[in-house]
């Protein structure tokens, strides 16, 4: 899923019910919101971002209180929800205390129908009762459910010097809030889960969730990024990126191809800079052959050799066109020779001196961009030794500090039956340890645990002969890899969906948990 659905996005959306008054017609301060108060940075930011309204006369009244049907039609509102569709059931609603035919009505019953709101009661839904603290966050997690969001991130709510006054059916709501931010405790370190909801409360939720609407996490790497499962042209129905994106609500980027080592990962990237020279663009869309040189060495790189995906569309000069084959094509699985085709015709381009190659990675490059990176494996295939390490965190380090980020994640190396040679088969393990020791909070060991009995019983399966053997050799169960082939045989590099999907499960609570999204 690529696009913002869930909660997040949705908190930032919140308008007609939860806006009083107008928005400023200038661009003064709120009257009653004093420039040293916390909320005064929460306020402003909703007022800019048009995210709140104030309430008239350059007041924004920040603690003002928010009533459950206001918040809930302001959910409903965003969804887009089709309330009367829920017309006729609302009149035979389990709440007595809503009334056919109001404004919130439809929006109550969408919200009961769809789990998000379960009411004070069996028959009273709570109209007209300020919003609590832990009663907004567990209709924030049920929403977040509705919308097929992870909302199980580890958060220890024993961090609150009062978590003995959450009740225990907001226990989830309040974890999953915390976890992601949006809620925090005060100078007491104190949740306050019985408190009222206030405009500025509100205000500041929105913030936060506004900033992390923004949010992209772009994935680079090599068939494990591409999702491969069994051949290079079968990809599991939603590789590990997309499922990312879908746990967290944020948009992702997938830029994985097959059997690249790291220094072809970080070319397309732009953590290494290709260039072309004694080059002529010609007027017309007519390929022209290019060869792309590393600063410093004349030699040819092979870059696009395994494929164009990730790297069109490019600009050369300022020319922007594709990379093609000699036909002007997307190319083969091994690509001899790679060109450049521009988009439209113009006027002749001849480059005599070194030019950079623009890839899409390098234009789309955005500041606020999570980085992800799994690469290297394919440098460690048939390793005796570990002295491609270095080389591999070399061209990682490029690409974070191309990306120009402190938030980003280095993902650690998983096939055993892949890297290193059979004399050498705790390569993995040992590359792992340095990754590791070199990257610190920043790095993922992917094995750590689905390298463990643990992630079996976790996901209900029964271990076959192959995965306790795998298991005692301190490998991944093969229940979690790649099917078999046509021919029968199987190289255990690759995850199936199952597998993916832990792996994913794993990125998504690494990134929570380090804040990238708070």
């Amino acid at each position: 899923m690529k696009k913002i659905t869930v909660i997040l996005l949705a908190l930032a959306m919140l308008i007609s019910a939860l806006s009083f008054g107008t928005i400023a017609e200038d661009n003064a301060d709120f009257v009653d919101v004093p420039a040293e108060s916390w909320y005064y940075e929460g306020c402003m930011y909703c007022r800019d971002n048009a995210l709140m309204k104030g309430v008239g006369n350059s007041a924004f009244s920040p603690l003002g209180k928010v009533t459950r049907e206001q918040f809930v039609q302001a959910l409903a509102n965003f969804n887009g929800a089709d309330l009367i569709s829920y017309q006729e059931s609302s009149a035979d609603t389990p709440f007595e205390d809503v009334k056919e035919g109001e404004w919130y009505s439809n929006a109550i019953e969408w919200a009961r129908v769809n789990g998000i709101v379960t009411g004070i009661s069996d028959t009273a839904f709570g109209l007209g009762k300020e919003v609590s603290r832990e009663q907004m966050a567990t209709m924030l997690v049920r929403y977040a459910e509705y919308m097929g969001q992870k909302t199980n991130y580890p958060f220890d709510l024993n961090g609150f010097a009062d978590n003995a006054s959450i009740s225990d059916w907001a226990n989830s709501g309040v974890e999953y809030s915390a976890a992601f931010g949006l809620f925090k405790g005060d100078n007491n370190s104190q949740f306050n889960p019985k408190g009222t909801a206030t405009r500025a409360e509100l205000a500041t939720v929105l913030m936060r969730a506004h900033k992390i609407s923004k949010s992209r996490i772009v994935c680079f790497g090599d068939s494990l990024t591409m999702g491969i499962e069994t051949g290079f042209s079968d990809i599991v129905e939603t590789p590990y990126p997309e499922r990312v994106g879908e746990y967290l609500g944020v948009d992702s980027v997938n830029y994985g191809i097959g059997s690249e080592l790291s220094d072809m990962i970080a070319t397309r990237q732009g953590g290494i800079p290709l260039y072309v020279n004694n080059l002529t663009i010609p007027e017309d869309t007519t390929p022209v052959r290019i060869l792309p040189v590393i600063d410093g060495n004349s030699e040819v790189y092979p870059f696009g050799f395994y494929g164009f995906e990730g790297i069109n569309d490019v600009e050369i000069a300022g020319v922007k066109g594709k990379i093609t084959d000699k036909d002007g094509g997307k190319g083969t699985r091994f690509n001899t020779a790679i060109y450049f085709m521009r988009n439209e015709p113009g006027k002749e381009v001849k480059v005599t001196e070194r030019t950079l190659i623009v890839t899409h990675p390098m234009s789309d490059k955005r500041d606020d961009d999570i980085l992800v990176i799994w690469s290297g494996s394919n440098d460690l295939k048939g390793a005796s030794n570990l002295e491609k390490i270095p080389e591999i965190i070399a061209n990682q380090q490029a690409m974070v500090d191309y990306a120009g980020t402190d938030e980003f994640i280095i993902v650690g190396f998983t096939a055993n039956s892949y890297i290193g040679i059979d004399g050498f088969r705790e390569c993995t393990d040992l590359a792992n340890e340095i990754l590791k020791e070199y990257w610190g909070e920043h790095y993922l060991d992917i094995k750590e645990y689905m390298a463990t009995e643990q992630v079996l019983i976790d996901h209900g399966i029964e271990p076959t002969p192959l995965d306790l053997e795998f298991l005692a050799k301190g490998w991944i169960p093969e229940s979690l890899l790649e099917k078999v082939k046509s021919n029968g045989e199987r190289n255990y590099i690759h995850f199936n969906q199952l597998g993916y999907d832990i792996m994913a499960d794993m990125v998504a609570e690494k990134i929570v948990a380090l804040g990238y999204l708070g």
